[in-house]
């Protein structure tokens, strides 16, 4: 090996002091590698001078000269008329749908907790039936879909992160013949330029679509009208309505006056042409208002009980006062729970949709075995749509072989053959 206060000798500083410095380090084993050389000139402050060029070019660029680079770099200049050229989302909505996105791809906002694990399936050794042999197809909103799942309301707003994700779980929908839930579309009613993440029906031309929008807003400005400009931009086949009053309790300016909103979901199912669906956001749907949302006429009840997605929690993260969000990530129902105590026969044709932390298909299986018709999933679409369509259809497609196996081990060949006689209660039964 060349010595290296000959190679990297010149330009070092004299002075009283260096001279053992450089004897010590000529010998020692930190000289082997290139980049440890130039670590230690950074770390006793001195930078030979005829190595500075080399430096810019290396992977371990001096910080003086990355920040110069950072400064002479040309700034990227949009075409005139172009999209990336109009002006940035406007409004505290929009940025606040931006962070929510961020939020929820945060893994520490997933509770994370399986109530379903109170349950077993019942095992048949002898199913009497071929695998191939179970479907799991099952209808929703009028259309024969591949299996009762459905990909949930999420998100959309202005800008290509907003549509590039609602694009890939169309994309995803599609392929795998799932309904989609769009997310709150109270910001495309704000932003008009939000409609490129809402209008996906060219990538999903075949499987049932849900609006969203939230209740309350309709005691803070929104309208029948406003009911009827979202059908004709989305172009759904279901009106999706979302109760949050627990995320809207801890959101800094939230809107909290929920009176009224039973009359307003009155009015809204008298004037939508759309079978309505009522969801929560992860606190749960209480059995007594399950029973009051059917005998009202909604068609689909999601009760969204407290297993997944803490929206506590992500209002917590975005709030001046963490902590107070924090008190309240776990409040809520548990999913398994709400199920179990439905009420045994619900009036019109309402159907249960089971979400809230179901991340495989068996627990989608003990899902309908209490009482679903439909199981929704979002934040594992969400991470997956962040990605890319191919792995939305990868994650349904798991989803959807887990069900079916599970389904062949109890001895079903149908979705609506499931039921509480093919569960165990864990609680004192074994």
């Amino acid at each position: 090996m060349k010595n290296p206060l000959h190679v990297y000798g010149e330009g070092w500083p004299a002075g009283p002091g260096w001279g053992p410095v450089r004897r010590i380090l000529a010998f020692s084993s930190i000289w082997r590698s290139e980049r440890h050389r130039h670590l230690v000139f950074e770390r006793f402050g001195a930078v030979p001078r005829s190595t500075t060029a080399v430096y810019r070019k290396r992977l371990f660029p001096l910080p003086m000269a990355k920040a110069e680079r950072k400064r002479r770099r040309p700034r990227r200049v949009a075409p005139p008329g172009s999209r990336a050229a109009q002006p940035g989302p406007r409004g505290a909505l929009n940025r606040r749908k931006e962070r929510h996105l961020d939020a929820c791809l945060d893994g520490a906002v997933d509770l994370g907790r399986d109530s379903f694990a109170a349950w077993a399936l019942r095992y048949r050794a002898l199913p009497e039936l071929a695998l191939a042999d179970v479907s799991t197809e099952v209808e929703f909103a009028g259309r024969k879909v591949a299996a009762p799942f459905i990909i949930s309301c999420m998100t959309g707003g202005v800008g290509s992160r907003f549509e590039r994700i609602n694009r890939n779980l169309a994309l995803g929908a599609e392929a795998l013949r799932i309904p989609l839930g769009l997310g709150s579309m109270r910001v495309l009613l704000a932003h008009p330029e939000a409609r490129g993440s809402f209008q996906v029906r060219e990538w999903a031309p075949t499987v049932p679509l849900i609006a969203n929008l939230g209740l309350v807003s309709f005691n803070h400005g929104l309208t029948i009208a406003d009911v009827a400009r979202v059908i004709e931009l989305a172009r759904p086949d279901v009106l999706g309505l979302h109760l949050n009053a627990l995320q809207e309790a801890v959101q800094d300016g939230g809107d909290t006056d929920f009176r009224g909103c039973i009359g307003k979901l009155e009015e809204i199912l008298a004037a939508c042409p759309l079978p309505v669906y009522v969801k929560e956001c992860g606190g749960g749907i209480a059995p007594e208002l399950v029973e009051l949302l059917a005998a009202l006429g909604v068609h689909y009840i999601d009760v969204s009980g407290a297993d997944g997605t803490s929206w506590a929690a992500v209002e917590a993260s975005l709030s001046a006062d963490p902590s107070f969000g924090e008190l309240f990530r776990d409040f809520g129902l548990p999913t398994a729970w709400l199920l179990e105590h439905l009420p045994g026969t619900l009036a019109g044709k309402a159907q249960i949709v089971a979400s809230g932390g179901i991340r495989n298909g068996i627990q989608a299986a003990k899902a309908l075995a209490l009482g679903a018709r439909h199981v929704a999933l979002a934040r594992p679409f969400l991470v997956a749509a962040e990605q890319s369509a191919e792995a939305v259809v990868a994650l349904g497609r798991r989803l959807m072989r887990e069900l079916r196996t599970a389904m062949f081990l109890v001895g079903v060949d149908k979705v609506s053959g499931l039921g509480r006689e093919h569960l165990i209660d864990r609680r004192g039964a074994w």
